[in-house]
């Protein structure tokens, strides 16, 4: 296919089982964008036809109405010759379900930083009226930039008085779903709210809260089971950490966090909190090896289990015989090891495979294991293999302690921004702070690095320092920005802020900085202004009347 609609087709950027997404190009203003096709001539069943139509459609009509920075943006809907489409923002990145798939995990930072841009998304689509219903890694695209894109509104609920799921179809990606989504219950903001905090648990643990093979045991598990506490999967996340994915992942709607934002920032609290955190690889927890303090004592199988079948007690003359007869097996051993011993003097002992001793003792990770001499055997004066043997130490040079080292110092660790001037800190200790480009100073081990500066979004880094000075890559340090969406009822009209000119035209979308602004309009002779407040995060549209 070369063309569909006006739109000139450069390449496919994939495939489904009913359509094709293009990569394409708007002839008329040269602006690349994608063409989601649905292929409805293929269709015999009339209603199976309109069914898959309306739901493309209806994606054009849920995220038309949404104007956000982190919302895949709708150009147009048409159908064109047995083909329904959609024209939509082409977004120049992967799939947060490509970068899940990766072998290394996602960095912290980026991981917030997704999470941070869905969730902002997502409020802003609640506060209009509408739910998507279908949160889910491969649903969240991710521009060269980092900027986060939900997409594939297809299932959406626009308002609460128009729903689209009959009683015993499951409309959604089940491993995500919320209960009350599956049960078929009226669904608001919170839904979403609780598949965000699925990816959450999945990019931390690797794991799905909620695993299974088939969709009745999905579904069971999301309704009447507790997932497992997230620290068990990855222990180095902490009570902290687990007990917001839980309240995130609450049965009942009401028992989770007002909205989106607030579970993100909760969660990022709560790993500022948790030293040494980290999140996992999808599919790479089954590798970690077992913890000490995570093992799980399991009970004994009590007597006449099929473990361990019922014998009767023998009478009491038996036990004495068994006593003794013990007793006696126990000295010979000792006496036939003592006499193997006199006739091989060149026998040293060594620690058993399989020692208890061994299997209790504490992990030691930071140490190396101690060298026990050994003890050789001194068969004395040659006067027979009945001479009792003496054991002395061997004359080995015990290495040593690990104590008796120099204790660790402070290392260097420089920071740089751009631009310059942020206050950077260590582990939120005002003591440990400076203005970059900088040197800051921390022991060895796992720091958490912290970024601020008027007007830009604070950032934060894990820091693992070692035993050498270690350079920071330079931080890019993003602005505190809201979203002027700006629209006259005559295309065209040119924006002036504040008195300043703009190179735009409405209908135009323009990034601020928070604050106050008076935003003004002309054409052909008529002028509007509307006076308008920018928050960090928020998305303002402003539809300004020409008089």
């Amino acid at each position: 296919m070369e063309q569909i609609g006006r739109y000139q087709i450069a390449r496919e950027l994939g495939r489904g089982a009913m359509g094709v997404v293009y990569h394409a190009v708007d002839p008329t203003i040269g602006r690349p964008l994608a063409i989601k096709t649905i292929r409805l001539r293929e269709v015999d069943d009339p209603a199976q036809r309109d069914k898959l139509r309306d739901r493309l459609f209806r994606e054009a009509r849920s995220a038309g109405v949404l104007s956000h920075p982190n919302i895949v943006t709708i150009y147009d809907m048409e159908e064109d010759a047995g083909v329904a489409y959609i024209a939509m923002e082409f977004v120049d990145g992967p799939t947060l379900d490509h970068l899940l798939n990766r072998p290394e995990p996602l960095p912290p930072e980026r991981m917030f930083s997704v999470l941070l841009q869905t969730a902002l998304a997502l409020d802003y689509a609640h506060q209009k009226g509408i739910i998507h219903r279908d949160i889910k890694p491969a649903n969240i695209m991710l521009d060269r930039g980092g900027a986060a894109k939900i997409t594939d509104f297809g299932i959406a609920k626009i308002n609460s008085s128009e729903g689209y799921t009959m009683t015993g179809t499951i409309v959604g990606t089940p491993n995500y779903m919320s209960p009350e989504q599956v049960q078929g219950v009226p669904v608001d903001g919170r839904s979403d709210q609780f598949s965000l905090a699925v990816i959450a648990y999945e990019i931390l643990t690797g794991e799905r809260p909620f695993p299974g093979e088939h969709l009745t045991t999905v579904v069971y598990k999301i309704v009447a089971e507790e997932p497992i506490p997230s620290h068990r999967i990855n222990p180095s996340l902490g009570p902290h950490i687990d007990a917001v994915l839980r309240k995130a992942l609450a049965k009942k709607p009401e028992a989770r966090y007002a909205n989106c934002a607030s579970f993100v920032k909760a969660l990022e609290t709560a790993c500022a909190s948790t030293k040494g955190w980290r999140g996992l690889a999808r599919g790479s927890s089954p590798d970690l090896p077992t913890m000490l303090e995570s093992r799980v004592e399991l009970p004994l199988p009590e007597t006449g289990s099929p473990l361990i079948p019922a014998l009767p007690d023998p009478p009491k003359t038996q036990r004495g015989f068994l006593a003794i007869a013990l007793a006696l097996a126990i000295a010979v051993g000792i006496l036939s090891a003592i006499a193997h011993f006199s006739n091989n003097p060149g026998w040293h002992p060594e620690p058993p495979a399989n020692s208890h001793v061994a299997a209790e003792a504490p992990p030691v990770t930071a140490r190396k294991p101690v060298v026990v001499p050994e003890a050789i055997a001194d068969p004395g004066p040659a006067t027979g293999s009945n001479t009792p043997v003496s054991l002395k130490p061997a004359p080995t040079t015990v290495p040593a302690r690990p104590d008796a080292r120099e204790p660790p110092k402070p290392m260097d660790i420089w920071v740089t921004t751009n631009p310059p001037g942020a206050t950077a800190a260590l582990d939120d200790r005002n003591d440990a702070s400076c203005l970059t480009p900088c040197l800051l100073q921390g022991m060895p081990g796992v720091h958490n690095l912290a970024i601020n500066m008027v007007q830009y979004q604070p950032e934060r880094r894990e820091v693992r320092v070692g035993n050498g000075a270690q350079d920071i890559p330079l931080i890019t340090l993003r602005p505190v920005l809201g979203t002027l969406v700006i629209t006259t009822p005559q295309p065209g009209a040119s924006v002036s802020i504040n008195g300043d000119l703009r190179s735009e035209t409405t209908p135009t979308q323009i990034s601020l900085p928070p604050g106050p602004y008076r935003v003004t309009v002309e054409l052909n002779g008529k002028r509007g202004a509307l006076q308008v407040e920018v928050r960090n995060g928020n998305t303002n549209v402003l539809r300004i009347p020409l008089n």
